[in-house]
């Protein structure tokens, strides 16, 4: 039997109807699914997170320990009392939310354990401080018996957190799985309703993807949000872990630079009250002699927008007063309005006094400076009194030599051999040299008043004295001398450069070997500044005013540059 159009039309829409129930049932009990899957995805991060906190609040613990143990401080104990009256709540409800979870409840239990004991010794290292000291504690800490406690609980933690890390995958993908499903089925439902509903279901199915985008927005902004505020919570931590252990006042003030809320470092460091400290209170824990100043600096940094640096003394809450380094910083919003300022205080006493020490060696080091040359300037002077004494006494003996070496000559010169006149004649010179070398010991007396007169000299004629003088020496040790002449002039003082050669030539006599004739060689050659010239045995050694060069195995050398 043939059915009319509007029969086949209800047929459709009968058809078209069922299958609307058919898949307003699945999506229905699809749509329960993803709902349970995301109340346990929730419930899983309520665990982990709640499992973050029982950490952090046993860390907190132990950092309130901590800095007890350091420095003795009641105050650093509010960080552990706080922790252990939330760590219970904590655990219950860990507990709680992990009942259904048989595995869980047991690892709870075991980390409840580990933790009465972790607060145990905690307990047990405050009480030893309190009535101990320092050192017994310390000793005790050092044992690692908290540290393995705390490793323990990590450890005991990471696993609760592995466990629930795995469950969250698992039903993150059985929510996915559902989501899946469900558009499948909707989709191929859809596809055939199209067949009898057209426009209408075109519009109902815009409609539900539109409303899952903003559903999948929704969580993902959810998500985002609650990693944002876990690392805030983690900041947070860190500034206040970063404050205790620098042990600094720092302090944060409303844009126009007073302060509104409680800044209990500043209160602990100076005494003062939460109500003494609002508004720019703070200034008057600041020495009434600095206080003008920081106020002006204060100010000029708050309307200039800029870092405010300044130094001044505050009084602590003993009454005392230390040097303490300031430093504000605005922080600026996204159009470059100042939003807070952020304030350190630094103790720099210690440097205060170290540069004022300094200062105080400094001044005591000028004086002491001036009493050693003082001390110096009256020796020299000595010096000079005792060198020119003992020239002017030796002037007396020399004139009866060179008065008996004279007569000597002119009254027995003939009874004499030529060797005996050569001798007595030697006597001769050799005290008019010793005459000269008085005279010049007179003028070195008085070289602090006067410098030494240098005048072009001949060379020739000085080497030539020399050798006179050693004249001796080259006998008894039959040595041989050999001068490449010419030598040059060279700008000296002549009696000093005799001398200075004089003593050259009488080492490289006196240090040969016994069996060894001495062999010196003397010439002038030019040498550049830092330049070495080189003798026959291919060392040298140099030495300044003159320089000269000698080489240490026979033929010995003499070397005099021509810038001496």
């Amino acid at each position: 039997m043939k059915r009319s159009l509007l029969q086949q039309i209800n047929i459709a829409l009968g058809i078209g109807l069922l299958l609307l129930l058919i898949n307003a049932v699945i999506s229905y009990r699809n749509t329960l699914k993803i709902v349970k899957n995301e109340e346990s995805v929730n419930h899983t991060h309520q665990v982990l997170a709640e499992l973050e906190k029982t950490l952090s609040t046993l860390i907190d613990a132990e950092t309130g320990q901590r800095g007890y143990l350091l420095t003795g401080r009641e105050t650093y104990l509010e960080p552990y009392q706080t922790a252990i009256a939330h760590v219970n709540d904590r655990v219950d409800t860990l507990r709680r939310l992990t009942a259904d979870n048989p595995r869980q409840q047991e690892r709870i239990q075991n980390l409840e354990q580990a933790i009465d004991v972790k607060l145990t010794n905690l307990e047990q290292t405050i009480n030893i401080r309190r009535k101990q000291g320092f050192e017994p504690a310390r000793q005790l800490v050092n044992t690692g018996q908290g540290k393995q406690i705390m490793d323990e609980i990590r450890r005991q933690i990471a696993q609760m957190e592995a466990e629930e890390n795995q469950l969250l995958r698992i039903r993150s993908k059985e929510s996915q799985a559902s989501i899946q499903t469900t558009l499948l089925t909707f989709t191929v439902v859809t596809c055939v309703n199209l067949l009898f509903l057209g426009v209408i279901f075109s519009l109902l199915r815009r409609n539900i993807f539109k409303r899952q985008q903003e559903a999948e927005k929704q969580n993902q902004l959810l998500i985002e949000l609650k990693q944002e505020q876990q690392q805030l919570k983690q900041s947070e931590a860190r500034y206040r872990s970063l404050v205790t252990a620098t042990a600094q006042a720092v302090w944060t003030t409303n844009p126009q630079g007073e302060i509104v809320e409680d800044i209990p470092c500043w209160r602990s460091l100076t005494g003062q009250s939460e109500t003494a400290v609002k508004g720019q209170g703070w200034l008057e824990a600041i020495h009434p002699e600095d206080r003008e100043q920081a106020a002006q600096s204060w100010q000029n940094a708050i309307a200039t927008k800029s870092v405010y640096e300044n130094e001044h003394r505050v009084r602590i809450a003993d009454g005392s007063y230390r040097h303490f380094a300031a430093r504000a910083v605005p922080v600026l919003d996204d159009n470059g309005q100042v939003r807070e300022w952020v304030c350190i205080h630094t103790d720099i006493t210690e440097r205060k006094q170290a540069e004022a020490e300094i200062l105080k060696l400094n001044t005591t080091l000028e004086q002491r400076v001036a009493e050693r040359t003082a001390q110096l300037q009256e020796a020299n002077q000595t010096l000079e009194g005792f060198a020119y004494s003992v020239a002017h006494d030796l002037r007396a003996p020399l004139r009866g030599m060179q008065g008996l070496s004279e007569a000597l000559l002119e009254d027995y010169g003939d009874q004499l051999d030529e060797l005996g006149r050569e001798y007595a004649q030697q006597i001769v010179n050799s005290g008019e040299q010793l005459q000269e070398l008085i005279d010049d010991l007179l003028e070195y007396s008085r070289l602090s008043r006067a410098e030494l007169k240098l005048q072009p000299v001949d060379l020739n004629a000085v080497v030539a004295d020399a050798i006179t003088q050693v004249e001796s020496q080259l006998n008894y040790q039959h040595a041989q001398i050999t001068v490449q002449s010419p030598l040059p002039a060279v700008l000296a003082h002549r009696n000093t450069l005799i001398q200075v050669l004089t003593n050259l030539l009488s080492n490289a006599l006196k240090f040969v070997a016994p069996s060894v004739e001495p062999q010196v060689q003397i010439w002038a050659e030019e040498v550049e500044e830092g330049e070495s010239g080189r003798g026959e045995e291919g060392e040298r050694k140099e030495f300044f005013f003159p320089p000269i060069t000698l080489s240490p195995h026979p033929p010995l050398s003499i070397c005099t540059p021509l810038d001496c």
